[in-house]
């Protein structure tokens, strides 16, 4: 029977979680067996960042074959109706950063023309997760990915004007963009850590999400087993 990967760009976002199992083997750094409630399941950490976590997901996902995936971690809220201790099931996703940058504006990779907007596996230019069975009590938001935690406040106000999204990650839509291209259905649970502004305004509270996170992620595995 095939296992549930959970993906994950650093342990220590789900390191809570891990308390509350029992690790079983390791293959190597990054890819590890634990169980939880009689059942056995693998948990990959990529590193941050897209580049990361597509070159080992794909590598491992060439190689091995998986019930589901589930991508959890911390992610920043980008709207005061999420809190920070909200956890969150992202359903989509955008590339934030992938494009081109001219004198006044920034052009996606769709609008340049690079892509179209309906092209595999990409909807209307968004990236969706599975509609699967679990997290139904959770808050479904649209979620943006980039390799850079913005604290700028133009960079801000320009991110949020421009994509409506709710939530922002470093690694969300490389998770989705390589369990479509792979085929293996995935789901995306979010802890919110922090406020995406200035410094000053982002009200980090870490403990708070991993603990939350931790929650969700061992009712989550229960319900799935």
């Amino acid at each position: 029977m095939k296992k549930v990967l959970l993906v994950t760009a650093s342990e220590m976002e789900v390191r809570l979680f891990l308390n509350d199992c029992t690790f079983l083997d390791a293959q190597n750094d990054f890819l590890k067996t634990y169980t939880y409630n009689g059942k056995e399941y693998d948990i990959l950490v990529t590193g941050q960042g897209t580049t990361f976590t597509t070159f080992h997901l794909t590598s491992l996902l060439s190689h091995a074959g998986y019930k589901m995936i589930i991508n959890a971690g911390l992610a920043g809220s980008l709207t005061n109706e999420i809190k920070v201790g909200d956890v969150v099931n992202v359903i989509e996703e955008e590339f934030a950063d992938l494009g081109i940058e001219e004198e006044q504006e920034f052009l996606t990779l769709f609008d340049s023309g690079y892509i179209k907007p309906d092209e595999f596996p990409f909807e209307n230019r968004i990236l969706r997760s599975d509609h699967l069975p679990y997290v139904g009590h959770l808050k479904r938001v649209k979620g943006i990915t980039t390799n850079i935690v913005h604290g700028r406040k133009s960079t801000v106000d320009e991110l949020k004007s421009r994509f409506r999204a709710q939530v922002e990650s470093m690694e969300g839509a490389a998770v989705f963009y390589v369990c479509r291209w792979m085929g293996v259905p995935v789901i995306q649970v979010r802890a919110i850590s922090n406020f995406v502004a200035p410094h000053d305004d982002a009200q980090w509270d870490i403990p708070l999400a991993l603990d939350n996170l931790k929650l969700t992620l061992l009712s989550l595995l229960q319900e799935i087993s």
